[in-house]
């Protein structure tokens, strides 16, 4: 009852501003045009977890003063700050979500004005038990499962069987909910990779099924199995490794598997490519406009320039044919070109422009970001957080280096890296000439050439399909160059 005591006193003291705002002392005013109320994002309303609000207000140099007791906001309250947000939290009593309500008040305010009216904002939190599931049919054959921290998990519908893309993190008896949807048909699960939120509830199908999680993601699901008691020789049998095009078939659906390292060393995103659903996890991030959510790449020690080249190349399998991305934490499936096109053109923005396209990181405070779109009006925008000490491969002039190198017809070993820097070129027959396609990281790049022929503008070259080639790229500056050579054979 404890929690309960909380939001009844809460309750009381919002009654009780409520009252001091009526009778209070009247704040001074300007003589000058009255303001425009303060307006908030997401709208008032309820949600079903912990939530963030952003204050907004279109007079340029006005200040937002709040409160949250209910009492009548002036020049003396809190002023809000437009970089940061201001958070709405749920309550939970043992594994029981509560209800709790929050009142936000605001009033716009700058010299020489007259105050704007006073804004009022009723938020409610309506926690779900951590036991609790909902679901709803978001597509053909997909359904999206929200746990109590609204982590999303997909269920796949297949002719022979259900794909299970992530199990969140939840303490329910997620595979009893889900079997009301299955007809009895096996589940099968995919993760997009190892974090908690992602692989929490594995335990409940890996004794009926195998399970799927990249390679380099592995140990740390057989962690948490063990942990939860699972037997060796059960994960030894059904936890499964799966690789860069790698196919889980549910009959009249395939999935196509891709390794997309850079959240985790073994993220992958899932293909359905019949019908161009893609679902992805983090790996391509999460960008709920609410919270706000962001691709979270702070912790990579690596330059981004490698996530860069992984994002060309995986697009490449999917030839322009995504209708909608599913991701691990957005509460609706994005626009999947529209969105791909803003994730590619954010990181392209780093190795152009570098710091000058950063900007302060609503979540978590303290760190950088860069942006594409607008948050508040477009569902598809884009917010990636950076380690502003490594997320560059040079400073920004003096970039030199691919972040995509392809030969029409032929198989590039090992697969292409940015740092790698030779190539065994193996061909189906012996032709003459073969195309040459390549991608400067820096769209600044002042010179590509291959065997000392500029191709900067058109991208691709034709060159002879024998011996050795090597592709040329200079930094803007034209002070360094990074070359790249390919060793040509016939396939045996």
């Amino acid at each position: 009852m404890h929690a309960n005591r909380i939001i009844l006193a809460f309750a009381l003291s919002l009654a009780c501003g409520r009252a001091l705002g009526q009778f209070g002392p009247q704040e001074p005013q300007g003589r000058g045009p009255k303001l425009p109320t303060p307006t908030s994002f997401p709208a008032p309303g309820t949600y079903p977890t912990t939530e963030s609000v952003t204050l907004r207000d279109t007079e340029p140099g006005a200040t937002i003063h709040y409160t949250w007791d209910g009492s009548a906001p002036t020049s003396k309250s809190p002023v809000y700050d437009p970089l940061q947000v201001l958070f709405i939290g749920g309550i939970y009593e043992g594994d029981h979500g509560l209800k709790a309500g929050y009142t936000l008040r605001a009033i716009a305010i700058k010299d020489g004005n007259t105050n704007s009216d006073i804004a009022n904002f009723e938020y409610t939190v309506d926690r779900r038990d951590r036991n609790a599931y909902v679901s709803e049919e978001i597509l053909p054959g997909v359904r999206m499962i929200r746990d109590s921290d609204n982590d999303k998990m997909f269920l796949v519908k297949g002719s022979k069987k259900y794909a299970l893309i992530d199990s969140g993190q939840g303490r329910g008896a997620l595979r009893d909910y889900l079997m009301q949807y299955t007809g009895g048909l096996p589940i099968e699960p995919i993760f997009t990779h190892n974090h908690g939120d992602h692989i929490g509830q594995s335990d409940q199908f890996i004794r009926d099924s195998v399970e799927h999680i990249g390679e380099a993601d592995r140990p740390a699901a057989e962690k948490l199995l063990k942990s939860r008691n699972v037997p060796d020789e059960v994960i030894e049998q059904h936890l499964l490794a799966i690789h860069d095009g790698d196919r889980v078939d549910l009959g009249d659906r395939s999935l196509t598997v891709y390794e997309t390292p850079g959240h985790t060393k073994g993220s992958l995103v899932i293909f359905d490519e019949k019908n161009g659903y893609l679902f992805t996890g983090d790996s391509y991030g999460s960008n709920s406009p609410t919270i706000p959510d962001a691709l979270w790449m702070q912790g990579s020690q690596a330059p981004l320039d490698a996530y860069l080249s992984m994002i060309v190349s995986s697009r490449a399998n999917f030839a322009g044919h995504v209708k909608y991305v599913m991701s691990g934490h957005n509460d609706r499936p994005l626009n999947g070109e529209t969105y791909l096109n803003n994730l590619q053109a954010a990181i392209q923005s780093l190795m152009d422009k570098g710091d000058a396209v950063l900007v302060p990181s609503y979540r978590p405070v303290g760190l950088q970001q860069v942006v594409v779109g607008d948050r508040f009006n477009n569902p598809d925008w884009v917010a990636v957080n950076v380690n502003k000490a490594h997320y560059l491969p040079a400073a920004v002039d003096d970039i030199a280096g691919l972040i995509s190198l392809r030969v029409e017809g032929g198989k590039l070993s090992p697969t292409f890296d940015p740092n790698q820097k030779t190539y065994e070129v193996t061909l189906p027959a012996r032709k003459a000439l073969v195309r040459l396609t390549a991608v400067a990281t820096s769209s600044r790049s002042s010179a590509l050439t291959a065997n000392n022929k500029d191709f900067l503008k058109t991208g691709s070259i034709d060159v002879p399909a024998q011996g050795a080639t090597t592709v040329t790229v200079i930094s803007p500056n034209g002070k360094q160059s990074a070359s790249y050579i390919l060793n040509f054979r016939a396939k045996q």
